[in-house]
């Protein structure tokens, strides 16, 4: 009996240790919850930027707390980043999830209190916005409201008109951080909105040229900026240009991201892709000195520097080609004739 008595003892004190150790990690992961953002489907063509929805749902713009992990998920068909950022300029660091591929997540945690805007360098329309507030802020808002009222409610436990008096102004004080938070939110939405729109200007019909970026190392480099110039002043001023560019797009984008990611681990194939993309943009900064007007002169100009650029990078390496072919063929001839 008195054994059985000494093991209830023991297990009943292992019992309360273990409740009491885990206690303050459950408060912890209270403390610090976790969001999940995801890019609506289709997010990867340009015009998700344009609806009530943008381009994340109902996490285009989100508040939390420091220290809040964040995971980044895409539910997505395509290929997406979620960058610290704006479109059009440097990577702010924060964070950078890389390539995150259909159905793969990335996670991070928060830190520093802010505002941090966020965007995808493979689709440049994406843009978002993460409001970061001191850990338990609204826990502790949540709770000061709690006890006023409590103690407001205390006191005029004896008094139903005051008590009355007191709801009703304290309906009114509700209604009126209602309409404070909703002018609050729609001018978040509005910022969000212009900022979107400025990326939409950027990048609509377009988004950004990923191959040169890696290779030249930033979006702000003079090649960059020259063919971003061609492609929103010349190119887009047209319906053809615009029709050209969208085609394009759904091609160029299925396999630059990966060309992109290779770029900035290999340092050698960087420098190979520089050499063989200087010609092309040589030869698209002829289209900068064209006066262009009109449709035809468009197809006339687009035309001549695609071919130009086929004779380039096809007709010339096929005609070396060749050329070596006849050269090793007649020294064989030569050869077997002196035998």
């Amino acid at each position: 009996m008195k054994t059985r008595t000494i093991s209830s003892f023991f297990m009943l004190t292992v019992l309360v240790a273990g409740i009491i150790a885990t206690a303050p990690m459950t408060a912890a992961a209270a403390d610090h919850p976790k969001v999940t953002i995801e890019p609506v489907e289709g997010s990867g063509v340009p015009g998700c930027e344009q609806t009530d929805d943008k381009c994340y749902g109902d996490n285009t713009i989100i508040t939390v707390d420091a220290g809040t992990e964040i995971t980044f998920s895409n539910t997505d068909s395509v290929a997406h980043t979620l960058t610290a950022g704006k479109p059009g300029g440097e990577p702010t660091g924060e964070f950078d999830s890389g390539l995150v591929m259909p159905d793969a997540t990335f996670t991070f945690k928060v830190e520093n209190e802010g505002t941090i805007d966020h965007f995808c360098l493979v689709h440049p329309w994406m843009t978002g916005q993460i409001i970061v507030q001191a850990a338990g802020m609204y826990n502790d808002d949540v709770k000061e409201h709690d006890d006023d009222h409590d103690s407001a409610m205390m006191d005029d436990s004896d008094d139903s008109a005051m008590m009355d008096d007191s709801d009703d102004s304290a309906m009114m004080d509700d209604s009126a951080m209602m309409d404070d938070s909703a002018m609050m939110d729609d001018s978040d939405d509005s910022a969000m909105m212009d900022d979107s729109d400025d990326s939409t200007d950027d990048t609509s019909n377009g988004g950004g040229c990923l191959i040169a970026t890696a290779t030249y190392g930033s979006e702000l480099a003079p090649q960059i900026q020259q063919l971003r110039e061609l492609r929103d002043n010349t190119i887009l001023e047209t319906e053809s240009g615009t029709a050209f560019m969208s085609g394009f797009n759904q091609i160029y984008y299925t396999f630059s991201p990966a060309i992109a990611d290779l770029e900035r681990e290999n340092p050698a194939f960087r420098e190979t892709v520089k050499v063989m993309l200087t010609p092309m943009i040589s030869s698209l900064s002829l289209l900068n000195h064209a006066d262009i007007d009109t449709e035809a002169e468009m197809l006339g100009y687009g035309m001549s520097v695609i071919m130009l650029n086929i004779g380039m990078y096809v007709g010339i390496p096929a005609f070396a080609i060749l050329k070596c072919s006849r050269l090793v063929q007649t020294k064989i001839l030569t050869t077997n004739q002196d035998r």
